[in-house]
């Protein structure tokens, strides 16, 4: 007997249902309704790119582990896209003359990666992309911080469970260099240690510093930054392009009235091209969601790799597996239901092509419709509507063809009126 093939999806993927879906958009229109609001333009890039393009990210561990490539019948190296920012950098250093800046360019699609599969993270995950390009201040930051609160705005998310946490590249650079003091190589070592220090906690933390070779005063200067706060970095301020950057930020952001923002030292971000700000959104009225909420930075020197001037930028992601386990938490997912809006039980098949024209002109009107396509007991018609939460069932037969009327019977409070399609349309679309 031949073995059966297996119904689950590939490990790490999910299948999704059209309940699922009506989720799943719920959140992808307001990333992308927001995003308009702001002035933001969408684009999209292939799904497939040659491998070298992330391979040209040196240290990235993306590249080097969790990349899905294979060389295709025509022997190219190509990968199956893991994150989105190489391949902006790639299509804007494509026409970089042919572009007015400053771009506003969003997306939402399809990455994968392969990685151990747990909770807010799997091998296929969507994700939204937003960024600006041509603006070297700090006001790019401050319009990113702007979207993201006005979309947390949108999802009715209470203040008191998120938070954006700050931190620059440049103030790193000064622990590294001005303070330990360490080689090109311990500075990787040290930035993934801090990376990790919120899982690690204090005591493992302090082990791998020892591991790495740091003497007890090089240990005690990394947990002396780590208790860092705005005031710390006004002392060093002239020495520090990065402690001046946050400073000048977080200014403006009081100007702005924007809350639910702090500096947190310990933000590193695991990928090399960051060059400034960096930034990460928390989950801290509940311990459900672990694993940052959106992540991102400032990185002018990306479109360098491909042989062009630097170019001022400023983005983040926002992955849709941990959006979705936040807002399930805090019970803000609203009761989604089909966007059919009516449904056309059909009695006899010498109905149909009135049923059907009939379906036809409210479609025309901009109502989704739904019509029964063949001729079955109508208490099992009804529950099939029921069981859609189609919210209007219009019931015509031969007396209501003969009337020229309908019935019109609203599927949540059981009411039923004889009317005209007029009535109808005018009811359904109230």
């Amino acid at each position: 007997m031949e073995n059966k093939l297996s119904t689950s999806p590939y490990k790490g993927t999910t299948d999704t249902y059209p309940q699922d879906m009506l989720n799943r958009n719920y959140m992808f229109d307001v990333w992308s309704s927001v995003a308009r609001r702001f002035g933001f333009e969408e684009y999209d890039t292939p799904l497939i790119e040659e491998t070298a393009l992330y391979v040209a990210k040196s240290g990235d561990e993306i590249a080097s582990t969790q990349l899905y490539n294979f060389v295709d019948k025509g022997g190219r190296d190509i990968a199956i896209r893991p994150e989105m920012t190489p391949s902006l950098a790639r299509i804007i250093a494509a026409k970089k003359n042919e572009l007015t800046l400053p771009l506003k360019w969003f997306n939402i699609g399809k990455y994968y990666r392969y990685e151990k599969p747990q909770k807010g993270r799997r091998r296929e995950f969507v994700q939204l992309n937003v960024d600006i390009f041509g603006i070297p201040t700090l006001e790019a930051e401050l319009e990113i911080f702007q979207y993201i609160f006005a979309v947390m705005e949108e999802f009715k998310a209470l203040k008191e469970t998120y938070e954006l946490r700050v931190n620059n590249r440049y103030l790193l650079n000064y622990l590294f260099e001005e303070i330990l003091k360490l080689s090109e190589e311990k500075k990787a070592k040290v930035g993934r240690a801090i990376d990790n220090y919120s899982k690690l906690g204090k005591e493992a933390f302090i082990e791998y510093l020892k591991e790495l070779e740091l003497n007890d005063k090089q240990v005690s200067s990394v947990l002396e930054f780590l208790t860092w706060t705005l005031e710390d970095l006004k002392k060093i301020a002239d020495k520090s392009e990065g402690a001046t950057q946050l400073i000048e930020l977080f200014a403006k952001t009081e100007e702005l009235g924007l809350t639910n923002i702090r500096f947190e030292p310990s933000i590193m971000r695991g990928l090399l091209y960051y060059t400034g700000t960096v930034i990460e959104m928390f989950d801290i009225g509940s311990k459900e969601n672990p694993r940052a909420l959106l992540g991102g930075g400032r990185y002018d020197d990306l479109l360098t790799i491909f042989g062009e001037e630097k170019l001022p930028a400023f983005g983040f992601a926002w992955g849709d597996i941990i959006l979705e386990d936040y807002l399930r938490t805090y019970d803000l997912l609203p009761t989604l239901r089909t966007e059919t809006k009516v449904f056309l039980p059909l009695f006899d098949t010498k109905l149909y092509t009135y049923i059907q024209k009939i379906a036809r002109d409210l479609r025309t009107k901009g109502i989704n419709t739904e019509t029964q396509l063949t001729a079955i007991k109508f208490g099992n018609q009804l529950k099939y509507a029921s069981k859609k939460n189609i919210p209007w069932v219009m019931i015509i037969g031969e007396d209501e063809i003969n009337a020229k009327k309908v019935q019109l019977k609203n599927m949540e409070t059981g009411e039923q009126n004889l009317v005209t399609l007029e009535e109808a349309i005018e009811a359904i679309k109230s």
